[in-house]
């Protein structure tokens, strides 16, 4: 019951941390797609996933932090080396690649497909959005301290506050200066919000901490994390990657079509992603099998309990929220892509069970390889629908992958808890 209940809180915590701010998502998102219109809009969400994508650059450390934390939650000497060390490497690695990203930017540019009438504010707005990499790569790195020690109650303080800038910024600032440069220059003044935030709830810990680098934690993490980085760079890529490719096959003009519904699906994914980050450090932080099975098969019902009901009113009202929300020039394309999408993301939900239990027994390596035999057959599917079908065939060909992952995911689960 104990075990129940504290999931069922950590939850509760992670969940609130995203009600506030998605509250104002959902309208500032509204806004700034009607009125920068589908080809700016695209670009803006294109470059929300450019961030996104920055997890990367983590190099699978901030998932082996929530680990290595909750393993060593009492050791007070210990954090302070894992908190040094992955501080002091991931601050110059995310500094040195985003000035990589740069001096690159014009072949990004000409990647997305952007109109000619378009191609200066991208490349102004992308440049800027780089000082933001950085930003969010430690911002990620400190608040998977706090999951670690399962402080979710101070999680969820922090994550209201911060989402709550990062997604409001973009919408005032665009609502005085109607230009893409103007929305992204409010998504990075959120992110440096976010970034302080998370400073001055940490920093205690930070500062104790210092800035020493420690090769033998740093070889422990790299073993667990760097199955990670395989999983990290992967993963991300065919969670944005569609949006990438129909800007390169149909053109920046129709990214925002699909990205509209995409980004309710992303909204959406913060109940999920909530109950996922709960489980972890739980599973993590269990030795005995039988209790690590019983939290797992509670982690199954709660996630289904929860997003079936939601999945199934979505699908009822998918046309009248995708008109109410965005307006008739997106009724027509996105209602449809919605309805396809919604079907992945039950199955995607579903999936964060078995992929949390597998890495909280250590076996990162799994997933990533799963990853990695998913890649490319995924990316062929995803290139051919979208040429031959275009919006349509890239939420079938996501639906369809998330679904096969799934899957997977829950049959590897199932073999390993049975050789333990």
């Amino acid at each position: 019951m104990l075990i129940k209940n504290a999931l069922i809180r950590n939850s509760t915590f992670n969940l609130a941390g995203y009600v506030i701010p998605t509250l104002i998502a959902i309208p500032a998102l509204g806004f700034i797609a009607r009125a920068l219109g589908p080809e700016l809009f695209g670009i803006y969400t294109l470059a929300m996933a450019l961030v996104g994508y920055a997890s990367i650059f983590d190099f699978g450390l901030t998932r082996a932090i929530i680990r290595e934390i909750a393993l060593y939650k009492d050791d007070q000497h210990e954090k302070n080396r894992i908190i040094s060390t992955s501080t002091l490497f991931l601050a110059g690695i995310s500094v040195f690649l985003s000035l990589l990203i740069y001096f690159k930017i014009d072949t990004v540019i000409a990647f997305i497909n952007v109109s000619d009438s378009y191609k200066v504010d991208a490349k102004h707005a992308l440049e800027i959005l780089l000082f933001a990499i950085p930003l969010f790569i430690l911002n990620q790195l400190w608040v998977s301290i706090l999951e670690g020690e399962e402080k979710f109650g101070v999680l969820n303080i922090q994550k209201t506050i911060s989402n709550t800038f990062i997604v409001g910024l973009p919408a005032v600032l665009v609502y005085y200066n109607v230009s893409l440069v103007s929305a992204v220059s409010g998504l990075i003044a959120g992110r440096f919000i976010s970034f302080v935030i998370s400073f001055l709830v940490l920093r205690k810990d930070i500062v104790a901490a210092g800035l020493a680098f420690h090769p033998k934690v740093f070889k422990r993490l790299v073993y667990f994390g760097g199955w990670m980085t395989v999983s990290n760079i992967i993963s991300p890529m065919m969670v944005y990657f569609d949006r990438f490719i129909i800007s390169y096959i149909l053109g920046a003009k129709n990214v925002g079509y699909y990205t509209a519904p995409a980004e309710i699906i992303s909204r959406m994914s913060i109940v999920p992603t909530s109950i996922s980050r709960a489980v972890f450090p739980r599973l993590s932080g269990l030795s005995d099998i039988a209790k690590f099975k019983k939290e797992l098969k509670f982690s199954y019902l709660i996630m289904a309990l929860i997003c079936i009901p939601l999945v199934a009113f979505c699908l009822i009202f998918s046309g009248k929220i995708m008109y109410y929300w965005l307006g008739p020039q997106y009724f027509i394309k996105s209602s449809e892509i919605f309805f396809i999408l919604l079907t992945g993301f039950l199955f995607n939900s579903l999936a964060q069970i078995p992929f949390s239990a597998i890495q909280s027994l250590g076996k990162s390596k799994i997933t990533a390889l799963l990853h990695c035999a998913e890649v490319i057959p995924y990316f062929l599917v995803l290139y051919a629908l979208t040429s031959h079908y275009g919006l349509i065939g890239t939420a079938y060909a996501w639906s369809i992958r998330v679904i096969i992952d799934f899957f997977a995911l829950f049959f590897i689960s199932a073999m390993l808890n049975k050789r333990h």
